[in-house]
């Protein structure tokens, strides 16, 4: 069975006559079939909600309230913006200035002795859990001398995938006197490990800090 085709025909907005299968009809009325009349009165009444929608929206009025809106609206979102980034620049700086005191106090209280690898501990560690990928690192082991007479055995806490001191090599070994387990091997890794997380937050803190002020300059003033 073929579809039946429906059409208005229009003049100045409204509807002047009716077609169903290319037989005119100069009223829903005329129509004889219910169901060609519903259809006909679906598509008027869908017809006529869509020019009052348009209507509506090329009415000066709304057009205002749109120009308005959007003019609040810009620069509220901006200024949420700005507050984000200057929170997070806050943020980052804040524990960049924490960091580096801890940094700065930890070498400040430490103290030098002589000191000997004493054995190398292989610990095999999990890099990737989900798919149990696992890497071997090696930890060195010194002996060392205190300040206060008595020979301590620690285990450093820096590792590395490839063993970077033998046994029985001299180091000089950094640590802190309160606490002689507290202890490191004196070198430029060990050093740069302490300023991993002050120059990573201070960069950020920067990077955003920046990205505000330039933001600030380039906002319309409000008046």
């Amino acid at each position: 069975m073929a579809k039946k085709k429906y059409s208005i025909n229009w003049e100045d907005d409204l509807p002047v006559s009716f077609e169903v299968n290319g037989v005119q009809y100069e009223s829903l009325d005329d129509v004889p079939s219910e169901a060609d009349r519903r259809k006909l009165e679906a598509m008027l009444n869908s017809s006529f909600f869509d020019e009052e929608f348009d209507a509506e929206f090329d009415d000066p009025a709304f057009k205002e309230l749109s120009r308005q809106t959007a003019q609040i609206n810009g620069p509220a979102v901006e200024r949420i913006i700005l507050w984000i980034f200057t929170g997070v620049a806050a943020l980052m700086l804040i524990i960049a200035g924490f960091s580096s005191w801890s940094a700065i106090s930890k070498i400040g209280r430490e103290e030098s002795a002589p000191g000997v690898v004493v054995e190398m501990v292989k610990q095999r560690e999990y890099i990737n859990e989900q798919d149990r990928i696992v890497r071997d690192y090696y930890y060195p082991v010194v002996e060392f001398t205190a300040r206060d007479g008595k020979r301590r055995t620690v285990q450093i806490t820096e590792g590395n995938q490839t063993p970077q001191y033998e046994i029985g090599e001299e180091v000089t070994v950094l640590y802190n006197p309160e606490k002689p387990l507290d202890a490191r091997i004196q070198s430029f890794g060990s050093s740069a490990l302490m300023w991993i997380l002050p120059g990573i937050t201070g960069i950020l803190g920067l990077a955003f800090l920046i990205a505000v002020i330039a933001v600030r300059k380039l906002m319309p003033t409000t008046g």
